[in-house]
């Protein structure tokens, strides 16, 4: 399986923020910006889409932790997609 997007619905610095990692047939992405440009926060993002929100994040900042939420869609090897949101 692989990320093919992640909406960043509302989650640290973002709202309303859409990733695509569907293109190109590699499954290597490079993720540059400005220092507090997000980064990190959209990593974490990913780790907590496919894990689970930890009880004590600290990326409910701007949201509070009720209201995070985090869309993600997988694509599997042959094709299928898996689309969810994280609470």
């Amino acid at each position: 399986m692989r990320i093919d997007a992640i909406e960043l619905t509302a989650f640290g610095p973002f709202a309303g923020r859409h990733l695509d990692f569907g293109q190109g047939t590699e499954g290597v992405h490079v993720v540059f910006g400005a220092n507090e440009a997000g980064k990190s926060s959209a990593l974490r993002a990913i780790r907590d889409a496919l894990f689970g929100i930890p009880a004590r994040s600290n990326d409910n900042f701007l949201h509070p932790y009720d209201a995070l939420r985090i869309g993600f869609s997988l694509r599997s090897a042959d094709g299928r997609r898996f689309s969810a949101i994280r609470l």
